[in-house]
């Protein structure tokens, strides 16, 4: 492979393609894929550390809750019913269900395992913010997941 030219930004890079061994123009690196040292878009291929199984577990249990607070809100009898028990329930496996089949169709497809980017800066939850504008002209959008998948 060729030497690259430094692309503006934290967050813009360059894919290689094999088929022509060229370099493509500055941008935003595909889903699952993070800028490195040189300018170049690399695959996301870290295990994830307990922090983010932790994190994963919380943002997948946030949305079983609130179905579940607002089943007991909206209930119009106080006590707990059979057919409160049976929509609690019914939320349950529609939160399980959702959780695994978005698990099982991340890559690697069809297979219960996450790999991820690492955090290297507080920015990399914000690329948002980091877009460069190069000659004060137009601006470049490079945000995707530099955390992908947090």
């Amino acid at each position: 492979m060729m030497e690259i030219e430094r692309c503006p930004g934290l967050y813009c890079g360059r894919m290689f393609f094999e088929e022509n061994n060229t370099w493509s123009n500055c941008g935003a690196c595909p889903r699952g894929y993070r800028v490195n040292e040189t300018f170049a878009c690399a695959l996301c291929n870290e295990e994830l550390s307990m922090y983010n199984y932790l994190y994963l577990g919380f943002m997948g249990a946030l949305p079983l809750v609130m179905h579940w607070f607002f089943i007991d809100v909206a209930a119009k009898e106080r006590g707990f019913s059979r057919g409160q028990l049976i929509l609690h329930f019914s939320a349950f496996v529609e939160v399980v269900t959702a959780a695994v089949i978005t698990l099982l169709s991340m890559e690697p497809v069809w297979q219960l395992k996450i790999y991820s980017c690492r955090v290297n800066r507080l920015s990399d939850w914000y690329t948002l913010f980091h877009n460069p504008t190069p000659h004060y002209g137009k601006k470049l959008h490079c945000t995707q997941e530099a955390v992908y998948p947090l």
